[in-house]
């Protein structure tokens, strides 16, 4: 979960969380009883990486091992347990046995007072981060990450980047892959039930954009659509461009992102997280992306599938990992641009493989190496302790 500064309810809920760690803290201390196959997972929510590793544990069905994820949101915890998942309310006191006996960690953004265990209690902990970045960090950004047992990247790539600008020490850092890319690769699931699944059955037949931009970031008042248009005109666009080549728009906004404005059009379906949460299943289930600078273009890559990056200002303050020159697809800086592309590659895709193919193709290999290979959460895995 998110904290929200301005929530009197986020203060709270950690609170209880801090009470509860603290209290764990002292049974590791007293000698409780630990588990290595106990594997606590931690983020804002179950999703990405920490969804790919607890499904990967479920097929491997090793008894040894239990995966649980844990939340302070109390109606979240409420979803995922009628929808049968391994889960854990942090203000509960269920949480003290849990933290008390846990073999490892595992997150995909940082610690809160988690990092109490890391620290004092003995309790290894691996980071699976949350995406690829063109987002700018320094050092300063992972100095909870470094007290980690391990971080786990998608390639060496991305490894180099790890020491040279964030800082870490190279002996933290391991290639695995991510986890969450494997369904990306495998493509598993048949597109009937893949659709049915999402909600997204009516769209049977139909091509799909998706339009899934980045949060405001460090650029307050900044609006996810782009070239300053209002949400409305630039739905309108998009789903006049729809109505010309029999598709539809389907708009996700990022995880962060709150009132972005209702989604307007016969053609435009919104597929928020909270209804839609698997967003690997969201980029299976598309045949073009739009984006500007967020990390799911990365994911995207691995589809070889037609992208527009939109020729916005970036909304980092500290700019970039991967730079500008790794936007592989079609660069559009122009509204009337992107919807004149945009209806190009709906009706011909083999013209973007032409365009831009090759480019794509050669940063997919330098982003990943020979690690988007379906077997990331395997090797995950294999890294946590055992009993």
């Amino acid at each position: 979960m998110k904290i929200d500064r301005g929530n009197a309810r986020h203060w709270w809920w950690l609170g209880w969380f801090t009470l509860n760690t603290f209290a764990a803290l002292l049974l590791r201390w007293l000698g409780w009883r630990r588990d290595p196959g106990t594997v606590v997972l931690y983020g804002h929510k179950l999703n990405g990486n920490l969804a790919a590793l607890l499904a990967q544990a479920r097929r491997d069905a090793d008894p040894a091992r239990t995966l649980v994820f844990l939340t302070m949101d109390p109606a979240y915890h409420r979803q995922l347990r009628a929808a049968g998942e391994p889960a854990v309310l942090a203000t509960s006191p269920r949480c003290i046995p849990l933290l008390a006996r846990a073999g490892a960690l595992v997150t995909d953004h940082g610690l809160h007072c988690l990092a109490l265990l890391v620290r004092a209690g003995g309790l290894p902990a691996f980071d699976v981060w949350h995406g690829i970045p063109f987002k700018g960090f320094d050092a300063d950004d992972f100095r909870v990450q470094h007290r980690y047992a391990e971080i786990w990247l998608p390639s060496p790539r991305v490894q180099r980047l790890y020491v040279e600008q964030f800082g870490f020490d190279p002996a933290r850092l391991q290639v695995t892959g991510y986890a969450r890319t494997d369904a990306l690769v495998r493509r598993d699931e048949p597109e009937d039930a893949l659709l049915a699944r999402l909600g997204l059955a009516a769209t049977r037949g139909r091509r799909r954009v998706l339009f899934a931009p980045t949060w405001k970031q460090d650029a307050a008042g900044r609006s996810v659509f782009p070239f300053g248009l209002a949400a409305a005109e630039f739905f309108a666009g998009l789903d006049a461009v729809c109505a010309r080549t029999g598709a539809v728009a389907l708009f996700r906004a990022h995880l962060n992102s709150l009132d972005v404005g209702d989604a307007a059009g016969e053609r435009i379906v919104p597929v928020p997280h909270a209804q839609v949460p698997d967003t690997e299943g969201v980029l299976l289930a598309s045949d073009v992306l739009v984006c500007d600078w967020s990390s799911i273009a990365f994911d995207w890559l691995l589809l070889d599938r037609p992208t527009l990056f939109l020729d916005v200002p970036a909304p980092f303050a500290k700019g970039f990992s991967l730079g500008p020159e790794y936007r592989y697809g079609e660069i559009v800086d122009s509204f009337e641009r992107m919807l004149e592309r945009l209806e190009t590659y709906l009706r011909d895709p083999s013209l973007y493989a032409a365009d831009h193919g090759a480019r794509a193709a050669a940063i997919k290999a330098e982003v990943y190496g020979d690690f988007a290979d379906g077997r990331s959460a395997q090797r995950c895995l294999a890294r946590l302790p055992r009993s």
